[in-house]
């Protein structure tokens, strides 16, 4: 009696709590328990990606250190090293990269850790830790072009400062700014978008001479308890996160920068999950919601978000509560996205199939044609495009002469949101052009392969 009493309360629980997962496939996985380190419960933090010699490679913080894993064949998932660091109470670590160079921040302390992936993908070399008077740790840490940011540590009030990175083993302090905490921040044309979560605000900073950090401009709004933001490329569109308050994602307009004009507010699938970090890429805004996992909204309409895909990489009860998704980086020129969840580990999944993305019907008023991504690229590169009503399509790439190199779609589709992966790994580096022909549409863009 007691056996099926167990049995039944287990098939109860498990139908209560599924994984939820939505036009998401899951490529790969890895959880290692490593020695050393603080397991508290919370094992892993942050994650982030690096590409090299055509080679994918997912880094992940956890209670240990940092291990750098090659995902080129996802389904077989290979640990290149691991770079011991020291823990805090729930194991936070972040890391960006530059050039060859990977940069691991923690509440731990050891200030920077610097290593060198040039060694991949054989092995990684760890090099130093960087620290100056007053300076030991930082909460998180941001890249743009060979600085740094670092934020919310034990130096400058918990502000930002930069770090010049001309010499990638030995950085330079440069300017910094301290009025208020920062959480984390982002930083595009030279503008620090900063998430001053304990204040409640973001702040606008303009960082074009990097010795000295000047304020722009700040707002708040009802239950802002701003944790990260990122932009559009062109910079006119914002996301904010709200780790606490709200607990969910605002998009905004920002063309205007003295007046930013509120878009939307995302409440994902499971109406309760907190959300921690956004980005966005082209027309896709990705989120790491704790108990939610990743979840990848299409807003061509910023006003209108329309969500394309989700899946749930913590399979308990979806709360406001932490553990789960940490973050996301969906930068891979193969079109891979990776997710790190504080108790299950890496994890690599794609979105929908070949060509879609999602149903974007909502949003898909006009035809479209987005500049690939990346862009330079090697090889692998994305063109994302949209159909306003059911056409025949078809998708070409020529030559700087006007030769076909390849043609990516030729069917008919109905109405939506579509992207198709172009694979330049057989032809020469040079500029290229892609040609999209739909019912009396074309639209031409160039792209450069660079090798």
């Amino acid at each position: 009696m007691r056996i099926a009493l167990l049995i039944i309360l287990a098939l109860t629980c498990a139908t209560a709590n599924p994984q939820s997962v939505s036009n998401m496939s899951l490529l790969g996985t890895k959880h290692e328990f490593f020695s050393g380190g603080t397991p508290t419960g919370w094992y892993y933090a942050a994650c982030w990606g690096y590409v090299a010699g055509g080679r994918e490679y997912a880094i992940i913080g956890h209670y240990a250190g940092t291990t750098v894993y090659d995902i080129t064949d996802a389904p077989n998932i290979v640990n290149k090293g691991t770079v011991p660091g020291p823990g805090s109470f729930y194991n936070y670590r972040e890391m960006k990269t530059y050039s060859h160079y990977l940069y691991i921040v923690s509440e731990g302390g050891a200030g920077v850790q610097i290593v060198d992936l040039q060694y991949l993908p054989d092995s990684i070399h760890f090099v130093r830790n960087y620290t100056f008077s007053g300076y030991t740790r930082s909460h998180t840490i941001s890249q743009d072009g060979r600085y740094l940011y670092c934020n919310g540590g034990n130096y400058n009030n918990g502000g930002v400062f930069i770090l010049d990175l001309l010499d990638p083993e030995n950085p330079v302090k440069r300017g910094q700014w301290g009025t208020r905490y920062v959480h984390d921040c982002f930083i595009k044309n030279d503008t620090i978008y900063a998430a001053a979560i304990s204040a409640g605000y973001l702040v606008l900073l303009d960082a074009r001479n990097k010795d000295s950090i000047k304020f722009i401009r700040e707002f708040t709004y009802p239950g802002a308890v701003t944790h990260n933001a990122w932009t559009s490329d062109d910079r006119s569109i914002l996301v904010t996160t709200d780790e606490g308050g709200s607990n969910h994602a605002k998009l905004w307009d920002i063309s205007d920068i003295s007046n930013q004009v509120q878009l939307s507010e995302i409440v994902p699938y499971d109406n309760a999950s907190m959300v921690h970090n956004a980005y966005i890429k082209g027309d896709s805004l990705y989120l790491a919601h704790y108990r939610a996992g990743v979840v990848v909204y299409n807003i061509q309409n910023p006003a209108s978000p329309v969500e394309v895909g989700h899946y749930d990489t913590y399979p308990g009860v979806n709360s406001t509560a932490y553990q789960g998704c940490w973050n996301i980086y969906p930068f891979f020129p193969s079109g891979k996205i990776i997710a790190s969840d504080i108790a299950t580990g890496l994890y690599v999944l794609r979105l929908g199939g070949t060509t879609s993305v999602g149903s974007g019907a909502d949003v898909a008023e006009n035809f479209s044609l987005s500049q690939n991504y990346p862009n330079p690229f090697n090889p692998l590169t994305v063109i994302t495009y949209h159909v306003p009503k059911t056409s025949r399509v078809k998708l070409t790439v020529t030559d700087a002469l006007g030769r076909n190199v390849a043609t990516l779609v030729d069917e008919v589709q109905s109405k939506g949101s579509y992207s198709a992966e172009f694979n330049a790994g057989s032809i020469p580096s040079g500029t290229y052009f892609y040609t999209i022909q739909a019912g009396d549409f074309t639209s031409t863009k160039k792209m450069a392969l660079v090798k």
